[in-house]
């Protein structure tokens, strides 16, 4: 009687027992082969210039790599830069601007991708008013960028390189906001803009005035520079080489997407940010597609050309040699194909 007097509170105990453990199974199990959450700061609003990414995303070229990858909207390159150095991001748009200065303050942000194969700025202006064929063209006439926009610091290296005295452009600093509207309002004679980004803002509004946008392009005289890519940091790439790679890999494979099916592109990035201009989208992934070069372009860097955009950069922000080439980028994730 007393051995069955303890079965029912023997048998409770075992219930109990089974239920913390079968409670236990029923928890969620992380799957084995589990994406790796990133995140990639696209450095300034969605735009055609990131479209490469956002495809990648889209049709599941991260994914194959076992990224799951989120684009979010960046402040200024600048920022982009450090705030991936400080590990809030694991990847970011940066330009060899940027990253050279992270660099003279101490940062360890590194491009390890580039994507943009030349600089893709310049100088918009109205055919109507001006005929700027060549730097010395400009002498006289004022330029309008960005506050904290490079045009500040480099285009006056930019004009002396070129024969032309610093003191012979005006440059205003202004609003990015009324930039384009300064412009066709003639109170400036010509804006920094850039390909991918905002030459299409200009195009648009500039016909909507009923006048003609023509441009005079850096690169096309005295400045062999490379333009944006992926940076990430150097904390990352010790850590994780095999994440870097992936991503890297992932993302070149969506731009070359993008130049294969420019409408496919743009549709995509209207898809995802519906609130951007169809026109202006597709102008941007027009512009970019050839600054992207050939597939043997986005496998290597040429040192000489780093070397190049590291000695334009330190001449302008006056760094006088702080920043080696050699400290900006590395050459190990990228592929021949």
């Amino acid at each position: 009687m007393k051995a069955s007097g303890k079965l029912p509170a023997l048998l409770s105990l075992a219930a109990a027992a089974l239920a913390i453990v079968s409670g236990c199974s029923q928890q969620p199990a992380a799957p084995a082969n589990a994406a790796t959450h990133v995140k990639f700061n696209m450095a300034w609003l969605p735009q055609g210039s990131q479209a490469g990414v956002i495809v990648a995303i889209d049709k599941g070229f991260y994914a194959a790599q076992q990224l799951e990858v989120e684009a979010v909207q960046g402040f200024g390159g600048t920022r982009t830069t450090n705030e991936v150095d400080h590990g809030m991001f694991e990847f970011g748009y940066g330009d060899p601007i940027s990253v050279v200065l992270n660099r003279a303050n101490g940062g360890t942000a590194r491009l390890v991708g580039p994507i943009n194969q030349r600089w893709p700025a310049g100088l918009c202006f109205l055919r109507e008013r001006h005929k700027f064929v060549a730097p010395p063209d400009l002498a006289g006439y004022t330029v309008g960028g960005g506050q904290n926009s490079a045009v500040q610091a480099l285009l006056p290296v930019w004009l002396e390189r070129n024969g032309v005295p610093r003191t012979a452009v005006r440059i205003l600093q202004l609003n990015p906001s009324v930039i384009v509207a300064s412009l066709i309002e003639g109170k400036i004679d010509a804006a920094e803009c850039w390909l991918g980004n905002s030459r299409p803002l200009f195009e648009r509004e500039a016909a909507r005035a009923g006048l003609t946008l023509d441009w005079l392009e850096y690169g096309a005289h005295h400045l062999d520079a490379y333009g944006s890519g992926i940076i990430t940091s150097d904390r990352l790439i010790q850590k994780n080489p095999a994440l870097v790679a992936a991503f890297v890999q992932a993302t070149y494979r969506g731009y070359e997407y993008m130049t294969q099916h420019p409408d496919e592109a743009r549709d995509i990035m209207l898809k995802r940010y519906p609130t951007l201009d169809r026109e202006v989208t597709a102008a941007q992934i027009r512009d970019l597609t050839p600054l992207l070069g050939s597939a043997a372009d986005r496998a290597t860097i040429d040192p000489a050309r780093m070397a190049s955009s590291v000695e334009f950069i330190t001449a302008g922000y006056g760094l006088a040699g702080r920043v080696l080439p050699q400290d900006i980028y590395t050459t190990q994730f990228l592929v021949a194909h």
